[in-house]
């Protein structure tokens, strides 16, 4: 099983930002849906690998979060809160996100095995590449990534902006990265629940 447990960064200093991510987590199919569990912190328990990747890239194109990724078996039967869970992936989650804090792209999966590494690395380039473009980009990068039909010219059709604009967002490639880093995450962390007992 894998628990996410996300705490926004900076919440000090900025407007709550859990209501407006909850919404956005709610395209995500999950075992218990993401709630708030504490302050400006969220969790959610997922069996899918494919899952957890699309979470992580909904959070990335959002920035401003800390991710923990915890993965291992949980005590059944689940209660109705997250809050209330027990069992060894929670605790990894929570390990996960405050090692999160001071983490390369703030984002961290426990255990630390060879697969966790690499699924973690690849959801690392993941938030990079996101976090290195323009707010408005970002939006049209998760389109295409929603809609991997549309063409530039459809893109900028539906946010009102030229072609030329969507192309010098999406021509250096960075569509292309996050997939290849969705596909790498979503392979290793199937292996990585596969070998945590």
């Amino acid at each position: 099983m894998y628990v996410m447990t996300i705490d926004q960064r900076g919440s000090r200093d900025r407007t709550d930002g859990v209501p407006g991510v909850l919404d956005i987590l709610g395209r995500v199919e999950t075992q218990r849906g993401f709630e708030r569990t504490i302050g400006d912190e969220v969790q959610g328990v997922l069996d899918s690998p494919e899952q957890v990747t699309l979470a992580v890239r909904l959070l990335a194109a959002q920035t401003g979060w800390h991710i923990g990724i915890g993965i291992g078996p949980v005590d059944t039967p689940l209660p109705t809160s997250t809050a209330e869970g027990r069992g060894e992936a929670f605790y990894a989650a929570r390990r996960a996100v405050e090692a999160a804090k001071a983490a390369s792209a703030h984002l961290v999966v426990d255990p630390a095995t060879e697969h966790s590494y690499l699924a973690e690395s690849a959801l690392r380039l993941m938030i990079w590449t996101f976090e290195n473009v323009r707010s408005q980009s970002r939006r049209y990068i998760d389109h295409r990534l929603e809609h991997p039909e549309s063409t530039q010219n459809d893109i900028a059709e539906h946010f009102d902006v030229s072609q030329q604009a969507v192309s010098r967002v999406l021509s250096p490639g960075g569509v292309e990265l996050i997939e290849g880093a969705c596909a790498l995450s979503t392979f290793h962390l199937n292996q990585a629940g596969d070998h945590v007992v």
